[in-house]
């Protein structure tokens, strides 16, 4: 789901069983079919079992696209947007690589997140084999590199493991601040891991950062951001969707002891869920965030 025309309303995109992807745009009266997305203006075909997802990967402002498929040299494959935020345009794919081999997963749903809270973008992979493969990246947010991969485990120490097809999806499902995994598979189900881990908690007591609060935490338009410093640091905030996408940095800077307020606008951002993150020297805080 994302607005891929920029005219603030959510539209989806859906890959289907003949490696295909289709663009449904929101009309005004429900979602209209209107196109099937293209490369050079030929319709993009990576085989069979297209799963895509929408991110700005190489950070220029412009939606990009990656598609999972399912089997081929690589099955990651990235679209690079040549045209606008508003009109993606597509000429060519490349594959995305770990340790110089391209990415390959039979069946592979690739999920674009920060999965680690270092404001860079992760790669997360649910396969044919029911496991969910964890590549972190150790690069920059605009330049991702991936050398290693691990597998997603529960505080158990046991493997995410569902049935054939798993295809993860990342979302504050009870509306705690921290982000959680549902899980769908080839048999229809759809299952639910909760984060256990509260960003930010730990770290506040010991923090120079206290009293963090977004309000309204649901609005139209305007929203107020607030803070306090013990002493003076390097603070970040930062506007991300709930698919881990990021919206707008608002604060990039030094800033003194004390109390501080900032504003920030959504402007033409869509509605739904976002998340507010603060980052305040190596201390992280996350507030949610609902757009009308």
């Amino acid at each position: 789901m994302c607005d891929w025309n920029e005219d603030g309303d959510r539209d989806i995109l859906a890959g289907d069983r003949n490696g295909y992807t289709m663009i449904f745009v929101e009309s005004g009266g429900g979602l209209t079919l209107l196109d099937t997305v293209r490369a050079n203006g030929i319709k993009i075909d990576v085989g069979n079992n297209a799963d895509p997802d929408v991110v700005d990967w190489n950070e220029d402002g412009k939606k990009d696209l990656i598609i999972g498929s399912e089997s081929g040299t690589g099955t990651v494959r990235l679209y690079l947007n040549q045209g606008t935020n508003a009109h993606p345009v597509f000429t060519t794919y490349s594959y995305i690589y770990c340790g110089g081999s391209p990415i390959n997963h039979y069946r592979c749903n690739p999920r674009v997140w920060d999965l680690d809270g270092d404001g860079k973008k992760d790669l997360i992979v649910g396969d044919n084999y029911a496991y969910i493969y964890y590549y972190r990246n150790v690069g920059t947010n605009a330049n991702p590199v991936f050398n290693v991969r691990d597998t997603l485990e529960t505080v158990s120490g046991s493997y995410i493991h569902e049935y054939y097809g798993t295809r993860p999806f990342f979302v504050d499902y009870n509306a705690d601040g921290a982000i959680d995994i549902l899980t769908s598979d080839y048999y229809g189900y759809v299952r639910y891991y909760e984060n256990t881990i509260f960003p930010g908690v730990e770290e506040m007591e010991q923090s120079v950062v206290s009293n963090f609060a977004v309000t309204p935490s649901v609005t139209k338009d305007i929203v107020h951001i607030r803070f306090s410093l013990t002493e003076r640091s390097s603070v970040n905030v930062e506007v991300y969707s709930a698919d881990g996408r990021l919206i707008d940095v608002v604060v990039s800077q030094s800033e003194d002891v004390g109390i501080h307020e900032h504003i920030w606008n959504k402007g033409h951002v869509a509605s739904g869920i976002y998340f507010v993150r603060l980052r305040v020297n190596t201390t992280t805080m996350t507030k949610k965030l609902i757009i009308l």
